[in-house]
């Protein structure tokens, strides 16, 4: 993407609004949060704590990462309650959608990639890795929003768990995460999976999970992450495109 048209596609409303008046000042002037295209700020009453020590202009930007098969979609944030950031980089897809309610806390750390269209909704507690990778049309839930009985005993199912991914984690396009969810480090989750449980309790690091539930594929396998060995994921397009 050339320089004047990203430029152009700068929300400067939205960029100037959002960090003046969620950051102290002496980050807000920085500009850390970027908006590209359209974007729907629904409650802004929460709060965010930004801890990087490299803050800098465009480093957390929502709405720029693209594919042609997704055109540009409104983002929607709503913060009510807390959203701590420990990162130098991070970023939204176009059509992501991001709610924090009351009392809840969604804890984002270093170079995590959420794709297009994913939704990130936390009544509770949500805490995501260094350099995990999020794939398009997801959903993280740390709620049921309802509650269950059993008709038999009375007993009052919670509806809402903390939600833990683990340091390098990718999650596979059209997945759903659910309340009490844990992952290790170094998992990756197929595409269509449906993760619900303490899967530190069932797997270990460097596994590969899917179904419905999600349950163990695979073993010893990791993500090459495309930030941290840069080098080697050009030599491996060059030989993809050579075979």
């Amino acid at each position: 993407m050339n320089l004047f048209k990203r430029i152009t596609q700068h929300n400067w409303p939205a960029i100037l609004y959002f960090n003046y008046k969620m950051l102290p000042l002496f980050q807000a002037i920085k500009l850390p949060f970027d908006f590209y295209h359209k974007v729907r700020f629904v409650d802004l009453t929460g709060m965010i704590i930004l801890n990087s020590n490299n803050i800098r202009r465009g480093m957390l930007h929502w709405g720029l990462i693209e594919d042609v098969i997704f055109p540009y979609e409104e983002c929607v944030i709503s913060i009510k309650g807390k959203l701590i950031i420990n990162a130098d980089s991070l970023g939204f897809g176009t059509g992501t959608t991001l709610e924090i309610c009351n009392d809840s806390t969604l804890e984002l750390n270093d170079d995590i990639v959420i794709a297009p269209r994913t939704k990130i909704l936390t009544s509770n507690l949500i805490k995501i890795g260094d350099h995990a990778r999020i794939g398009w049309e997801c959903q993280i839930l740390d709620s049921d929003f309802h509650f269950l009985r059993n008709i038999l005993t009375g007993e009052v199912k919670r509806n809402s768990e903390p939600i833990f991914i683990g340091n390098n984690c990718w999650i596979g396009n059209h997945t759903t995460i659910n309340k009490g969810t844990n992952l290790p480090a170094n998992c990756i989750v197929a595409s269509n999976s449906l993760c619900n449980k303490d899967y530190r309790l069932i797997v270990s690091e460097y596994s590969i999970l899917g179904g419905i539930p999600a349950k163990l594929i695979q073993r010893n396998f990791e993500m090459i992450i495309e930030t941290v060995e840069p080098e080697l994921i050009k030599k491996l397009l060059i030989l993809e495109k050579t075979k």
